[in-house]
């Protein structure tokens, strides 16, 4: 726009002097007098004069003038003022969002929500079993509760066991031709036996069990008495006595796992009397002779439940051997009753 601007000037200027000019130069070209100059303008040329209408040589100054201001005042200064632009495209901290997040979350999340969801969906699948549980709720009380008090949860069962204790053998007595000897023994004696039997408990929570139990008892002389005279230090002997018994019990539930015993048995038992002598100037043994004879048992006492197999055990036990027939001084026999006053503890386990 301003070359277009100086051109017009320039035409002007020419067409006002009106004056002929020899071998001018316009625009750099040099031009001989005479003839028409074309002077360029915008985007065509315009005819001015002749030449030779031209006055005094004042074109060069108008090639000095306007062509170099033109032909130096460059665009090239508006083009590079957009040069800011890539500053604006660098800058970009995108990367940096869209790389640490993406990874964290999805990599997260989607493992733990996608496997519960699997898990939850046979859910549903739960309502249909619910008539056939309900069904046995309202009949387990009947069966389950005298089943919780007694503290036990079995039916029948084989079981072993072994018991021991104290055994107190009360006083003996019998008949020789010149008197008769009384007999004391130490109330330290002690008994020990095992066992093996068969138990069931029914509904109403009793138990009842057969056992079958060998055991052996013994106890010192502690004393002899006969003619009036009473030998202590001077006293020996010794009492003993092997049995088997056919037992039955009734364990009764008193409170959860705790029962009370009663029962008894029956059976034989093989009695020894060792030795049983006064050691003074005249005596001697006068007794030591065994013979097996029928004798029974009663029992009193409370069993506990461990658990459904292990139960623990404490009993009263009165025992009796009848009419057990020794020999006893020369040519002479008698019969005599070996009773017993029993403390018993033991064990029982179930399989």
């Amino acid at each position: 726009m301003l070359k277009n601007l100086l051109n017009g000037t320039a035409v002007l200027v020419l067409m006002s002097q009106a004056a002929i000019a020899n071998d001018i130069i316009i625009n750099g070209v040099p031009h001989t007098s005479g003839g028409t100059v074309n002077i360029p303008y915008g985007h065509g040329a315009v005819n001015c004069c002749a030449t030779t209408e031209l006055s005094t040589n004042t074109l060069p100054v108008i090639s000095h003038e306007a062509l170099p201001a033109v032909t130096t005042h460059h665009v090239p200064t508006i083009t590079t003022h957009a040069a800011p632009a890539p500053i604006i495209t660098h800058h970009q901290p995108t990367p940096v969002i869209t790389h640490h997040a993406a990874p964290t979350v999805t990599h997260h999340a989607a493992p733990a929500v996608t496997e519960t969801i699997i898990n939850i969906k046979p859910a549903p699948v739960l309502p249909a079993p619910a008539p056939v549980f309900a069904a046995p709720v309202v009949a387990a009380p009947i069966v389950a509760a005298p089943v919780v008090a007694v503290g036990t949860g079995w039916s029948s069962r084989v079981y072993v066991g072994a018991r021991g204790g104290f055994s107190n053998i009360r006083d003996t007595s019998f008949g020789l031709p010149d008197g008769r000897v009384n007999t004391d023994y130490e109330e330290t004696g002690y008994n020990i036996s095992g066992v093996a039997g068969w138990g069931t408990k029914s509904s109403s929570g009793l138990g009842y069990r057969l056992e079958a139990e060998v055991g052996y008892q013994t106890a010192d002389v502690s004393s002899h008495t006969f003619g009036g005279n009473t030998f202590t230090s001077a006293a020996g002997g010794e009492i003993s006595t092997v049995y088997g018994f056919v037992n039955a019990y009734v364990d009764v539930p008193l409170i959860q796992r705790l029962n009370g015993v009663v029962g008894g048995g029956i059976g034989i038992g093989q009695v020894d009397f060792d030795g049983h002598s006064v050691d003074i100037p005249g005596g001697g043994t006068f007794l030591d002779d065994d013979d097996t004879a029928f004798g029974y048992h009663l029992d009193a006492g409370l069993s506990y439940d461990v658990t459904d197999r292990i139960a623990l055990e404490a009993l009263y036990r009165y025992t009796n051997f009848v009419d057990v027939d020794v020999d006893v001084g020369v040519g002479s026999s008698a019969e005599i009753d070996v009773d017993s006053h029993n403390v018993v503890v033991g064990a029982r386990y179930g399989f």
